[in-house]
């Protein structure tokens, strides 16, 4: 068993690439499965039944709405209906790298 530490209040999730795990005593997930974690608590805990691999996906929540749509993520409706039409137009240009 393996207990993996994460800030209490932060999103995160579990992604099983490889093999079947039990998460926190309680869910059992397998490969290509996703599991989203409760934000609260300090850790999560992996007891693998086989070989397996992991992604832990953590951060800070944003706490602001998101709204998605094919390629674009942006906060309102409107901004997804103004990024499509900016796309469509050509105005949407990539970042300088």
């Amino acid at each position: 068993m393996t207990a993996l530490p994460l800030p209490d209040g932060w999103n995160a999730a579990l992604v099983v690439l490889r093999g079947r795990l039990r998460i926190n005593d309680d869910t059992v997930a397998g490969e290509a499965q996703m599991v989203v974690l409760d934000r609260t608590g300090h850790s999560v805990t992996l007891e693998a039944s086989t070989d397996a691999t992991v992604l832990l996906l953590a951060g800070e929540p944003i706490e602001e709405p998101v709204v998605g749509h094919g390629p674009f993520v942006m906060n309102t409706e409107q901004e997804i209906r103004q990024a499509v039409s900016d796309y469509n137009s050509g105005r949407l240009v990539p970042a300088a790298a």
